[in-house]
């Protein structure tokens, strides 16, 4: 079976379970459990709109903080703490030799062919990796992005004060791309916590909005689309709670719960924000606690509490 035979079965696989939605009744948008990609599926190329979103899909299911489980990260020094986002992984390191902490994040993207300015280029089989130092070239500091052929791609940021972190992220690199190859599942990690939005795909809303239009964007906890001749922004995210209703009004949409607020950059912008499920175990998240919210932005209130009202019956209580 060729390359992108394969890509199509899986592609078809991955948008009939995005497609069902809450049809299960249940509540939870993956409660249908479909099988990660076979290695092969990220070397091919997407091409059509099918293929992108089926790689989108793929790449939410994969457990991002299995991509460095914690006995590699035990190699680095004492492990603080691990914490999590809806995408991404923090390990905080105890302080080295240095008196200095230090810090990894890794977290799950999409992005289009690297154009490096900056930084050194090089390739791990068909996977290109830019290792980019801290500013003044800081050897205590690196950034390094690995992007499949699909366009599925992570980016490890880290700070080993003792250490030059671009020679430790280099050392990282082959490991976390083969671990990404075997797409392990949500949960594989038990620094992960599920909640509702893991794996969820914010797009899936789209099903229950007739006359919706691609854009040219596709990402991973965001949906972009037109929708009664306006462009709608649909977010997943994990919010500190006081920071929803933070400079909002509450109002009820089918009973529940919707906070509006306006954006930063234009006040006639509404935003609306509803949180979806129970506060995350306080350990589990950097800094203060959070819970899933989603939020949804138009250009008008109409088509904002429209949407808003369809999404959250992907998340009944």
């Amino acid at each position: 079976m060729t390359i992108y035979r394969t890509f199509t079965l899986v592609a078809a696989a991955l948008l009939a379970v995005v497609g069902c939605g809450d049809d299960t009744g249940n509540g939870d948008p993956r409660s249908t459990v479909t099988p990660g990609p076979p290695p092969e599926f990220w070397s091919a190329p997407a091409a059509t709109p099918q293929q992108h979103a089926a790689v989108a899909q793929a790449t939410r299911e994969i457990d991002v903080c299995a991509l460095l489980p914690r006995d590699t990260l035990d190699d680095l020094g004492d492990i603080h703490s691990v914490t999590i986002g809806l995408d991404s992984c923090r390990a905080a390191l105890g302080e080295s030799a240095a008196g200095e902490a230090g810090t990894l994040t890794w977290h799950t993207t999409l992005l289009p062919t690297l154009t490096p300015s900056r930084g050194i280029s090089k390739q791990l089989d068909d996977v290109s990796v830019l290792l980019v130092p801290g500013r003044d070239d800081d050897p205590r500091a690196c950034g390094a992005t690995a992007r499949f052929p699909s366009g599925a791609a992570f980016y490890l940021g880290l700070s080993v004060p003792d250490r030059d972190s671009c020679a430790v992220a280099d050392s990282l690199l082959p490991g976390m791309v083969e671990r990404w190859r075997q797409s392990p599942a949500q949960g594989t990690s038990p620094d992960t916590v599920i909640t509702v939005l893991v794996g969820a795909d914010p797009c899936a809303v789209r099903a229950k909005l007739a006359g919706t239009a691609d854009t040219d964007e596709i990402r991973l906890t965001q949906c972009l689309f037109e929708y009664r001749n306006e462009t709608v922004t649909v977010s997943y995210e994990y919010r500190v709670p006081d920071q929803v209703a933070d400079r909002s009004t509450e109002e009820k949409i089918d009973d529940r719960s919707v906070f509006r607020s306006t954006s930063l950059y234009d006040a006639s912008i509404p935003i609306y924000s509803a949180v979806v499920g129970p506060e995350l175990p306080p350990e589990s998240t950097a800094f203060a606690p959070r819970v899933p919210v989603v939020a949804v932005t138009s250009a008008t209130d109409d088509v904002a509490r429209q949407v808003m009202s369809s999404v959250l019956t992907l998340f009944p209580r």
